[in-house]
Formats: structure tokens, sequence, C-alpha cells
């Protein structure tokens, strides 16, 4: 009797699943959107979409799914109600950002560059973060801070170093400002920035955000960067992120998408108690007026 109640369990708890397919689209051009953020408030689980928008959730009926898209606003869905295979989101139509941002300005000096240019490429090393199983979708975000927080400055480009890229390995690129207590606070691009520049890359990469208009005062910005590949059995190749060892503030945070609203942690300790090095990035910026 026992091992019939067992297996009748089994069953229903096999059957309170299923298998939904979901492909997440623009609401206006019904464009897929690649690399959708989609998490079970629920189970506390993350998910990516693939590079074509698609995903094959399984999930209970009775489970809700947050979706998040850089740009876009953010939904909520149960999973039984979900009767089209087609999710549509739709752009942000307004901005929370301060005026500064939106407003008009003349640059006034050269462009120069911040953060990674005080390195020497010495004190490289691989590691800080890469794609498989459990930390698909995984975040590392640092501050660059500007030369002066009382002068406006326009983020031109942002400079990652990289060992490697694979191809299918892409990273999106993001941008936040700083909260009162100095940790990441509100994403400042206006639009999804997934880089994935081909096969074996080494090197630094230039991200040209110029058109995105970012133009504040503040102390800085965390530039972050997210894996959203889609981890593949077997499949050892990861992107690796370089880190440099002389950089002493411990401004470095991490965080994966199975948290539905983000809580950053500081960036883990060593077995020693240390804090590991911070993520190695840099800005190309223009002060305005």
């Amino acid at each position: 009797m026992k091992q019939l109640l067992t297996i009748l369990s089994l069953l229903l708890l096999q059957f309170s699943y299923s298998q939904t397919k979901v492909v997440i689209v623009d609401g206006i051009t019904k464009d897929p959107l690649p690399y959708t953020t989609i998490q079970s408030i629920n189970t506390i689980e993350g998910f990516i979409t693939d590079e074509n928008g698609f995903i094959l959730l399984n999930l209970s009926p009775t489970d809700t799914i947050h979706i998040s898209y850089v740009g876009y606003k953010s939904i909520n869905y149960v999973v039984g109600k979900i009767t089209n295979d087609k999710i549509e989101l739709f752009k942000e139509t307004g901005s929370t950002l301060p005026d500064v941002i939106v407003k008009k300005y003349k640059p006034i000096e050269k462009p120069i560059k911040v953060g990674l240019h005080k390195y020497k490429e010495g004190f490289r090393y691989k590691g800080g973060g890469n794609r498989n199983q459990k930390f698909s979708g995984h975040e590392i975000t640092t501050l660059v801070e500007f030369p002066n927080e009382n002068e406006k400055y326009k983020i031109l480009k942002v400079i990652l170093p990289t060992n490697k890229i694979e191809k299918n390995d892409p990273l999106r690129l993001h941008i936040y400002s700083l909260s009162d207590n100095g940790e990441p606070y509100e994403e400042l691009l206006i639009n999804d920035i997934v880089i994935d520049k081909g096969y074996n890359l080494f090197g630094n990469i230039e991200i040209d955000i110029s058109n995105q208009n970012i133009i504040l005062n503040s102390k800085g910005v965390f530039v972050g960067i997210q894996w959203v590949g889609i981890w593949k059995e077997g499949n050892t190749n990861t992107t690796d992120v370089s880190f440099t060892k002389d950089y002493e503030k411990y401004v470095t945070y991490n965080t994966n998408i199975r948290f539905v609203n983000k809580k950053w942690g500081q960036q883990w300790k060593n077995g020693e108690g240390k804090f590991l090095p911070n993520l190695k990035v840099g800005l190309v910026v223009q002060r305005m007026k």
C-alpha cells in the first residue's frame, strides 16, 4: 500500500508540471527578444531564452514567472494562463532617471579613459565568472569612478577585457547608477546590448554606447556583465573575465538570475578571508557643460 501511495504521489507530482513553449517578442515589431530573463517567483529558479527568444519551461501551471529585458517593461505571468506561445514586451515610455541624463549638453574637453587605463597588463589574470549550468545568467558589476563627481560626463565607450569569447557564449552589458549606500541601483542603458564577437576573441572589447546619451554628474557608475549563453551538457568552453590585483577598493558585486529582484552581494572572499580583486573594466568619457 505504501509503495502504491508513493507511486501515485510521484505521478501526481509529474503531472503537476508541464512543458510550456514560450517565445518572447517585441510588442510592436514582433521581433524576438534574445536572451530574455525569466524567473520563477515560486521556485526562485532563473531561465534565459535562446538567441531566438524561445524557451521551453518545465514549471507548474500555478507558478508565476517574472519576465524582464533591458529597456522594456517587466511583466508577471501565471504559467497556466499562457494561452499563446508568444509573450509581448513593450518598451519603457518614461524614465525615472535624473533630468540631467536627457538634457542636451556640449562637450568641453577631449574624451578621456577612466578605470581600465590605470592598470598594468601584468596584473591581469583569468577568472571571475563563467557560464555553467548553475550560474547561467550570473552577473558581475564593478564601480568605475569619474574624475570629479561635481562635473557632468557623457559615457562614450565601455572597455571590457576578456580572455576568451565563444560565439555561443554572449555577454550582456549593464550600466547602473549608484544607490545612496554606494551599491548598484538603476539600469542606465535604454537599449539592450549583447556582446557576441565570434570565436576565440582575446583582449579588450570596446563597445560604443554614445547613442545611449548617458550624461550625469555622479561619483561614477557600475559597469556589469551578465553571462546569457545557453549552457550545454559537456561544453566546457566559457568566457572568463579578467580581474586586476591592484585596486584595493572592494566595489565589485555579484548576483544571478535566481533572484527575482536583484540582490547584490559583495565580491566573494577567498580561503584567507580576503576579497577577490575587482572586475577590470574601463570607460571612455567626455566632460560636458
